[in-house]
């Protein structure tokens, strides 16, 4: 067989292929619409219908309160769960205790979304969009209709495969995120510390114990110390002092509960780039000298982001963390 017609039969089983895929794609999807649609016979007859995009809006109260802003931030209480009724997730803490799913609750009660950045299941977004503050819709999104662009947020997953029931609460909207958690860092400053200015937006950092003489740290060294980290409502959701996680009931065996260690760098941008933790943790640590113990809170940026640490730190959540020195590597006390 000569090389041109290698190349012509390889393009045409390529083609081949190619066409049977998006042939079994489009009848999954075909049929997945029809489930959805016999479902919606079965249980609401024909008093309800698909919108233009396929959804079926199957209760609808617009709310009262504020309109989300374009490019805003949603705060929602939700459930979603499959046609036979199974839950697969929500931050409704009543049901989150019934059935075991407490690592889903948000750190604020309600979890926060951003809208118009293809996050949203493209389904559920314009309903969202189209409440106001205390408004709440159940819609069914057929497959088609459930994927998002972006995964960011732990309610929503990239690669839908069944039809599925969202029924979610408007409980708050914000313009801007950042500015409504610098609002909460400075009543938290306030609250706990008299006031504090920052010349670091978003962050800050107060001293709350240092020896006399504590003089800085030495370049490219790595370090040992111990941490506490908590929410700004005070719970604690991580540490390495064994003592204290049993205290608040967060132990695991499968922790470590011994001095942690990090690489000590002058240069902020090459200890960031050489470190594990969050920007804010890793910046304060820079910042210390030898024997220092130091509060520091910060905004989400600088810890785990718009989709925070599943299971443990919800979405746009500040954080709070106490650290002190034990000694370097090289066994000298600081």
């Amino acid at each position: 067989m000569n090389k041109t017609l290698s190349i012509l039969l390889a393009a045409a089983l390529a083609l081949l292929t190619g066409s049977c895929a998006k042939t079994r794609t489009e009848a999954t999807t075909e049929a997945t619409d029809r489930v959805l649609a016999a479902w919606i016979r079965v249980n609401y007859g024909t008093a309800v219908t698909p919108n233009d995009s396929g959804v079926f809006v199957l209760s609808y109260t617009p709310g009262t309160g504020a309109s989300v802003p374009d490019s805003g931030y949603v705060f929602c209480h939700y459930q979603r769960r499959t046609l036979d009724g199974n839950i697969q997730s929500t931050n409704i803490e009543t049901l989150n205790e019934q059935l075991g799913l407490k690592t889903n609750l948000s750190d604020f009660g309600s979890d926060i979304w951003q809208v118009d950045v293809g996050s949203i299941p493209q389904g559920l977004e314009p309903i969202i969009k189209s409440l106001k503050v205390g408004g709440k819709a159940t819609v069914a999104l057929p497959v088609g209709q459930s994927k998002v662009t972006s995964s960011l947020y732990n309610a929503f997953s990239s690669s839908e495969s069944e039809n599925v029931i969202y029924e979610v609460e408007l409980d708050n909207v914000v313009k801007d995120i950042y500015e409504w958690q610098d609002e909460l860092l400075k009543a938290h400053s306030v609250a706990h510390y008299g006031g504090m200015d920052t010349v670091t937006a978003g962050y800050y950092a107060k001293v709350v114990g240092q020896p006399a003489e504590a003089d800085s740290l030495n370049d490219d060294v790595t370090v040992s110390f111990w941490y506490i980290g908590r929410r700004l409502d005070g719970s604690i959701f991580d540490t390495n002092v064994r003592d204290t996680a049993r205290k608040y009931e967060i132990y695991s065996t499968s922790g470590s509960y011994d001095s942690l260690t990090l690489s000590y760098h002058k240069d902020l941008s090459t200890m960031l780039s050489n470190s594990t933790f969050v920007t804010g943790f890793t910046k304060a640590v820079h910042d210390m000298r030898k024997r220092d113990t130091v509060e520091v809170f910060f905004r989400s940026d600088w810890g785990y982001g718009a989709s925070g640490k599943s299971g443990v730190i919800s979405e746009y959540c500040p954080l709070n963390f106490r650290i002190w020195f034990t000694h370097s590597t090289n066994g000298d006390e600081i």
